[in-house]
């Protein structure tokens, strides 16, 4: 939990480091080109910071007693995690949907997880 915040500070500090490095350059208005570059992420920084976010979901699901992430996937889009797979009793559906939300960074959790014994 606290390297999931030191992350988001982390991201925060840098996007404001690159943003003020920008405007000192030379003082002169380099256009809304280059301004719209600096604000907005690349598909790449995306697609890692939510593939941070899926293993820090995963990690909190694997942590969780009484919960059974086995069978469990995660995958995250900007703060939205989907929970997919099987757990063999319907109370881990809860157990796990709880310990997503818990996780800086995720705004809303879709759970989509069916129970199913093990072994079948």
């Amino acid at each position: 939990m606290k390297r999931g915040r030191l992350l988001r500070y982390a991201s925060v500090a840098l996007v404001a480091l690159f943003a003020a490095s920008a405007n000192a350059q030379n003082g002169e208005d380099s256009g809304p080109a280059q301004a719209s570059v600096a604000s907005t992420p690349s598909a790449k920084e995306i697609r890692a910071t939510n593939r941070k976010l899926s293993k820090a979901v995963l990690r909190s699901l694997t942590k969780t007693k009484g919960l059974n992430a086995d069978r469990i996937v995660v995958v995250a889009k900007g703060g939205v995690i989907w929970l997919e797979g099987y757990v063999p009793e319907t109370d881990q559906i809860g157990l796990a949907t709880s310990a997503a939300q818990g996780v800086p960074g995720v705004d809303t959790v879709n759970n989509r997880l069916i129970v199913r014994a093990e072994g079948l």
